[in-house]
């Protein structure tokens, strides 16, 4: 059975590949992109539970990721992560609906903590957490 599908967003491909990594290893389904574009395509055709994305990217930012993510399925759970972590960011991002922020350098456990919980949100949130 396949696990809970988190796509995963980040321009840094060393940072992504770490990600991945424990995201495998805590048996979800990692879909991966370092292309905030790509997501956004990603977003569009395929479901998942959790998005998981580096706030300052290329293109389309972690905000921008969050707001097309709601726009398509209000019931999607996302997780920013970010090196420059402010209280501005953090209004912004929570009053944009996200469900957590992970301040880089991560600690694998407390991702993994944050992702389960907006997980379980999206399970408890109705038919659409399928």
């Amino acid at each position: 059975m396949e696990g809970p599908r988190v796509l995963v967003v980040d321009d840094e491909p060393d940072v992504l590949a770490v990600l991945v990594d424990v995201f495998e290893a805590a048996g979800y389904s990692p879909w991966f992109t370092t292309d905030s574009r790509e997501a956004a395509r990603l977003l569009e055709t395929a479901d998942f539970h959790v998005v998981v994305s580096n706030v300052l990217m290329p293109y389309l930012s972690g905000l921008q990721l969050l707001k097309l993510a709601k726009r398509r399925n209000p019931d999607i759970q996302v997780v920013l992560v970010t090196g420059n972590l402010s209280q501005e960011l953090a209004i912004e991002a929570l009053n944009g609906g996200a469900s957590g922020i992970v301040r880089k350098p991560f600690n694998n456990e407390e991702l993994l903590a944050v992702v389960s919980e907006a997980i379980g949100r999206r399970a408890r949130s109705g038919p659409a957490g399928r």
